[in-house]
């Protein structure tokens, strides 16, 4: 240990941790505020339950989670924004406080490793905590949980708040100078019981918290295993460890008035014990419902990705380094770990990637020790000034780690325009449905609607009904029906046209029991056109989105028809260049053509996309019918025309409409994603199709960037150049054609992209791999 005499009290030296972890608290929050879901995100996951159950005090799905149930619900008081917003809010406020607390718990491990006695050397003495810290906050699936409404980060906070407690009970009572350990602990002193207080509210939040406790019990008895022999103060720390599970009583108390959202928690001692415990989640442990397999190189690319190269081999030092300087500490951090993995690698559940969060920040503890191992050694191995000087330069370095993968996950992760759900739930809301509406769809989707019924006061007379399996649909349209109620549906059902017409207008299927043959509708644009054995009567336009082209058409066919065929879409130029497309079967993918009755009236609504980074413009919208099997047209006919606009706001990357998405900055051009067929073979002397859609980060003259085909051994046999240029923030979608050499042998070709005099910073590549294709000989 490297202990020089200070003019920095001990006083001194906690207050200027306090204030650097707060600056890193407003530092982060700032960013996660930059990045915050504004609104409801997504349909099918758990933010959604939260924002909805908050606004009603309604019971979260297991294990209730009562603490942050609480939470949410005073966070609804919030004067800004919406309740999902509040509700997002919560987990950002969680995130900035678990990065907090991260850096004064690694501060409490890096000083097991020196102190100095300057002001510069206070500083660098902070910099592995302050880089840990960082590191955590910008990887992707810690950042990607702390801007909409989940339990992760508060998980985070609870878990770097508990490390930090044992920490400070570990340094307790000891002479002046840090790292003594010739004093033991006093386990009756205030924070020992702090500590079992703590430990009871970690247990009220989630359930993997109970992970903790075998590292916990072992770092305390490593001090003083006589603990055991003190039964008075342990019926005192049991009581205390209790005392916060009092949060429970929630969920019997709001069972009385509500229930889950889905209507399972049953308000009994069974029901309870069985929510709290959560064994609806067993066979996730027992079992693989959802086929989930992953390998090893998965998941060391999940910690990669979330603490970078450096950042990782960094951990893996500290493993080595808090060993040798502390073992207590490196056995807490070692169990804590440990346990963590054993259980997120036997857990097999769709979204994996967010129960390593305890472990990440585990992971950034280590990875603090490790900085701090490096430190010491320079100071260890070098002279004074030279060490001070190469510390220097070496944390300014490093300092670049968390700043690349803030640079290389910001567009990513950022949900801060992301309101097509929303969108979606006051436009289903919002058309002319009659008073006696009833809609009909499953759990996400009604939440949804609920959630603007409740919070937004959006035509809350409407009936929704929440129904998973298509067989409950079936039966809750015919209940509806019984009591005289219009059927609206979310969503296809198969079979429902058999023996109804069906028709819509917006985002919704209107159900009929029998087909309307008087009712004609009245088109804004009339057009009579002649498809074969159908008339497209006409079409309203609705006004349009930056995103899509709202358009309702109106069909009527002469007879029955015995073909199914599409209805197709475009956006479409001069040059037959598209800006937008869709092909799908009428009314929403849900009433086919073979189903259509002679001569009835048919509503059918359509959204054209615009693809992201079309090429601005004008485009004429164009619709088809036709026959997918043959290809037979049976009519087209041009609606009108459309101007597109450059796309500038940032777009969520499951709408960039890229069948890959990656979202990834190549020094000042963001490669978002691409499409390129790998599924057959292309022969060698013909072209590789390929759609690149790029974003500007910066505005200047045209980049170049190279699209090369090279061998395993990286030979490039195919190589074409292009440039993309545009507005800051603007995207940019390419066709190219990269043709092939004819006297390519037949094997795998690795397709990368690479941008010429690159901004990358020293941590990012400029190159792309984008995916491998066989070729093969004419």
């Amino acid at each position: 240990m490297r202990h020089f005499q200070s003019n920095f009290s001990d006083r001194a030296r906690a207050s200027l941790d306090w204030l650097v972890g707060a600056a890193l608290f407003v530092f982060t929050l700032f960013i996660y505020l930059r990045t915050l879901a504004p609104t409801v995100a997504y349909l099918f996951d758990d933010s959604l339950e939260f924002q909805l159950l908050a606004a009603r005090m309604a019971i979260a799905h297991p294990t209730g989670y009562p603490l942050y149930s609480l939470l949410i619900k005073l966070a609804t008081f919030f004067p800004v924004g919406d309740v999902a917003y509040r509700v997002n809010l919560v987990s950002a406020l969680s995130g900035a406080g678990a990065v907090w607390f991260t850096y004064l718990a690694a501060r409490l491990i890096t000083v097991r490793f020196f102190h100095s006695n300057n002001l510069r050397g206070e500083i660098l003495t902070r910099a592995p905590a302050l880089i840990a810290a960082l590191t955590l906050a910008f990887g992707e699936t810690f950042w990607s949980q702390a801007i909409l409404a989940e339990v992760y980060t508060l998980q985070a906070l609870l878990t770097a708040v508990m490390l930090w407690l044992v920490l400070r009970w570990g340094m307790a009572d000891r002479e002046p100078g840090i790292g003594n350990n010739r004093l033991t602990p006093n386990p009756q002193s205030p924070s020992l019981v702090a500590l079992a207080f703590f430990a009871g509210l970690l247990l009220t939040h989630h359930r993997m918290s109970v992970l903790l406790y075998p590292a916990l019990a072992v770092y305390v008895l490593s001090y003083d295993w006589k603990i055991l022999k003190q039964p008075i103060l342990l019926l005192k720390l049991v009581a205390v460890f209790a005392l916060p599970l009092l949060l429970y009583v929630y969920l019997p108390i709001r069972g009385m008035v509500t229930s889950s959202l889905d209507g399972a928690y049953q308000n009994t001692p069974e029901g309870f014990l069985n929510w709290i415990l959560g064994t609806a989640y067993t066979v996730f442990l027992s079992q693989n419902p959802f086929n989930e397999t992953r390998d090893a190189a998965y998941y060391f690319n999940l910690f990669v990705n979330d603490f970078g190269a450096l950042g990782l081999l960094a951990a893996c030092a500290g493993l080595v380094a808090l060993f040798m300087r502390a073992w207590r500490e490196w056995i807490l951090l070692a169990l804590a770990l440990l346990a963590n993995l054993i259980f997120v690698l036997t857990y097999r559940v769709a979204d994996i990637n967010v129960f390593f969060i305890p472990s990440f920040v585990i992971v950034a503890l280590f990875l603090a020790a490790g900085l701090a191992g490096l430190l010491w050694f320079a100071y260890y191995a070098l002279p004074a000034r030279g060490a001070t000087l190469a510390a220097s330069v070496g944390a300014l370095l490093l300092l670049l780690l968390p700043f690349a993968l803030l640079r290389e996950h910001y567009a990513q992760v950022d949900l801060s325009n992301k309101n097509d759900v929303i969108v979606y739930g006051r436009a289903v809301l919002s058309q002319p449905l009659p008073n006696n509406a009833t809609i009909i769809g499953i759990l996400g989707e009604m939440s949804l609607l609920r959630y603007v019924q409740e919070t937004q006061n959006l035509r809350p007379d409407v009936e929704t009904i929440a129904a998973d399996k298509e067989a409950e649909r079936l039966n809750a349209i015919e209940d509806a029906r019984k009591r005289e109620r219009t059927v609206f549906l979310t969503r296809p059902l198969a079979g429902i046209e058999a023996k109804n017409s069906l028709s819509s207008l917006g985002a919704l299927i209107q159900v009929h029991p029998k087909p309307n043959r008087q009712n004609a509708p009245t088109p804004t644009n009339v057009l009579n056109a002649d498809f074969g054995d159908v008339k497209l009567l006409g079409y309203t336009r609705v006004a349009a989105s930056a995103h899509a082209v709202p358009v309702i058409l109106f069909w009527q066919p002469q007879k029955k028809i015995s073909d199914a065929r599409l209805v197709s879409l475009k956006l479409i130029d001069a040059d037959g260049k598209l800006a937008g497309q869709l092909d799908r079967q009428p009314v929403l993918d849900a009433y086919p053509t073979t189903a259509w009755r002679a001569n009835e009236y048919i509503a059918d609504a359509y959204e054209v996309p615009i693809f992201v980074g079309a090429l601005p413009g004008e485009y004429t919208l164009q619709v088809t019918l036709y026959d997918p099997e043959s290809g037979k047209v049976f009519g087209q006919q041009e609606l009108e025309r459309v101007t597109v606009s450059p796309q500038t706001a940032n777009v969520p990357r499951e709408l960039l409409g890229m069948n890959k998405t990656i979202v990834r900055d190549l020094g000042g051009l963001e490669l978002s994603g691409f499409d390129l067929d790998t599924g057959d073979a292309y022969i060698a002397g013909r072209t590789v199709p390929l759609t690149l859609l790029w974003r500007v980060l910066q505005e200047n003259s045209p980049r170049e960037y190279d699209v090369t085909v090279a061998d395993e051994f990286g030979k490039i046999v195919a190589t074409q150049t292009s440039s993309v240029s545009g507005a800051a923030g603007q995207y940019v979608r390419q066709t190219l054609e990269i043709p092939l050499p004819a006297t390519l042998a037949q094997a795998k070709y690795f397709v990368r992209v690479s941008v010429r005099e690159s901004l990358a910073l020293p941590f990012q590549s400029n190159t792309q791999t984008l995916d491998q294709i066989d070729v093969r000989p004419p």
